[in-house]
């Protein structure tokens, strides 16, 4: 720590999160990198959070806990803790989620050695109420492939990722009330390289009681919206309404079915219209751009699919377009379908 200003600046939210919030706290504390302040904000909790928060705090004078005294929801509580950090880095925590002992250290080294780097994610585990890992949330790691699946939600684990403190100071901070995380990387996405470590650096708990899954509508709500700002930036603003976003969605969660015709051909030229721009604006590498353009045609394959429902001869012709413009992954396709 120089000057008492430490390099990183560890900002964790917390409303009612007593459950958890031990096994949390404990992970940040040993982590193998030392040189931390840890920001807590209690936004008004109702449980037993605020007694650990000071039990902890005469443990550890890293520890600094800012108390709202009204719910302000995470938003402006994660603002809180960075209008008080003081870190070269922002390291993001959740109080459901458990810190790997080396992940402060891995990204701190990472962006040292990569000045050009803002967001910096890592792979998770994603684990139940007990700890259980249920599966491995394998993120794509570089700046080509990241910005391309930020058109269609979010590349990172929120709680894996550390940040520039003044380039998020910059774009203005955590804005949106729901998908708030999306809505951050998006616009760092605009003037800095984004990255995910490939490596499990973090768990993220996934729970019955998860604050998160009393808000689902809204969450969904605003990851369409910030998925058209997106859009529409890349497309010189488009603007494309928010249905037919919330039908390109469809599209990346292969569910539900769509059955018109038309809207679907649209689909297409709109998913084409997006890989051209894409590809004009970002100079990819040529391992980001087989993974950009497989996940092109993984969607109008599904497209595809959907047309045949609906009128068979222009699917089939739609088929053989799609054979004609990426005929490696269509052969990979076939084969791959008649071994499943």
């Amino acid at each position: 720590m120089k000057n008492n200003i430490p390099i990183v600046s560890v900002i964790l939210p917390v409303y009612n999160g007593e459950i958890h919030l031990s096994e949390c706290i404990e992970s940040i504390l040993s982590q193998t990198f030392r040189d931390f302040e840890f920001i807590i904000v209690d936004d008004a909790s109702t449980d037993n959070t605020s007694q650990l928060l000071k039990e902890f705090a005469m443990k550890d004078n890293r520890i600094i806990i800012i108390t709202h005294e009204l719910n302000q929801k995470q938003t402006v509580a994660a603002n809180t803790a960075i209008k008080h950090a003081k870190g070269k880095y922002l390291a993001r925590m959740d109080a459901d989620d458990i810190a790997l002992p080396n992940r402060f250290e891995l990204q701190v080294k990472c962006m040292e050695k990569n000045p050009n780097t803002g967001l910096l994610g890592s792979w998770v585990d994603i684990i139940d109420d007990n700890g259980k890992v249920l599966k491995t949330w394998y993120t794509n790691n570089t700046s080509g492939h990241l910005n391309w699946d930020l058109l269609f939600g979010a590349g990172f684990a929120h709680s894996s990722v550390m940040m520039r403190r003044d380039l998020v100071n910059k774009v203005g901070c955590y804005q949106s009330i729901e998908a708030e995380d999306y809505d951050l990387w998006s616009r760092l996405s605009r003037i800095t390289n984004i990255a995910n470590i490939q490596q499990v650096l973090q768990k993220k708990r996934v729970w019955q009681g998860q604050l998160g899954l009393k808000v689902p509508q809204e969450t969904r709500e605003c990851t369409l919206q910030i998925m058209q700002k997106n859009i529409n930036h890349l497309l010189n603003n488009s603007h494309l309404d928010l249905d037919m976003i919330r039908n390109i969605r469809k599209v990346s969660d292969k569910t539900p079915i769509i059955q018109d015709s038309q809207l679907i051909s649209d689909i297409k030229n709109i998913l084409l219209q997006l890989y051209s721009k894409y590809l004009l604006k970002f100079n990819l590498t040529k391992i980001e751009n087989k993974k950009v353009s497989r996940d092109v045609f993984q969607k109008l394959y599904t497209l595809t699919d959907w047309q045949f429902t609906a009128k068979y001869y222009k699917a089939l012709i739609e088929k053989l377009n799609l054979a004609y413009r990426f005929p490696k992954l269509f052969i990979y396709s076939l084969v791959h379908r008649k071994n499943n």
